[in-house]
């Protein structure tokens, strides 16, 4: 486990850019955090990452931790978006690569996205098409709710599902004949549920503290790739940030 990023060059960002969010109608919550994922190719190990954690609007601009974009259209209790998400789902195994398992590379996901406010809970729904080497489709769905145990937590609980189409998959887990001295393996379409509990917790004015944990279950379609070695992977992160009102 390694922390690939510097804290320094961040920190110093953010301490320089508050005054001008603060000044320029920024609203939301903007920080850093500690960010970990659990390793399911072959030979890696565990991901941690210390990156920028941001939450918020700024005019008709968004961020959503791992999703940014623009507001586009009204609809229904929110707005039609034209996001994208970073995910970081290239392979770091060198032991894969190093036996002439061809790399794969981060996606470059762009598409439409709604987070609907209803009164049952939040809606967050996205397709989007990856315009880096799978040229596949991600679509995603989630309910997300809402509870207040004490005045110093609260609870986001979310249950959602995750979809990806066969070119998506084939990029990632697919082995073609030959390669790295594994069968060949042709995956088909991906459908991976998944949960999540988000808390949020204030520790100074105006400082919050935010913890995610989240778990997907890999389809059989993943799972059962020779380069795989989980039904499952968690996810985690941990950041402090500041909230502009």
């Amino acid at each position: 486990m390694s922390i690939t990023r510097s804290i320094a060059p961040l920190v110093a960002g953010l301490l320089a850019s508050s005054a001008a969010l603060a000044a320029d109608g920024y609203t939301g919550d903007l920080g850093v955090g500690v960010f970990s994922r659990q390793a399911i190719y072959r030979g890696e190990s565990t991901q941690t990452d210390l990156l920028p954690y941001v939450y918020g609007q700024w005019g008709r601009l968004f961020g959503r931790v791992d999703t940014f974009g623009v507001q586009a259209l009204p609809m229904g209790h929110g707005f039609l978006e034209v996001s994208t998400r970073i995910v970081q789902d290239a392979m770091e195994s060198d032991s894969l690569k190093n036996a002439g398992v061809r790399d794969r590379k981060n996606s470059r996901l762009l598409g439409l996205s709604t987070f609907q406010h209803t009164p049952i809970g939040a809606v967050s729904i996205s397709l989007m098409n990856d315009f880096g080497k799978s040229k596949g489709l991600v679509a995603d769905a989630s309910w997300i709710g809402a509870l207040k145990p004490a005045s110093w937590l609260s609870i986001y609980p979310e249950l959602g599902v995750e979809v990806q189409s066969g070119k998506y998959v084939d990029y990632y887990y697919g082995v073609d004949a030959g390669e790295g001295g594994l069968a060949a393996y042709k995956p088909g379409p991906a459908l991976n549920p998944y949960f999540a509990i988000h808390t949020s917790s204030p520790i100074a004015d105006h400082w919050n503290l935010a913890i995610t944990l989240r778990n997907k279950a890999l389809s059989d379609e993943i799972s059962g790739s020779p380069l795989v070695v989980r039904t499952s992977r968690w996810n985690a992160y941990v950041a402090v940030s500041y909230e502009f009102k």
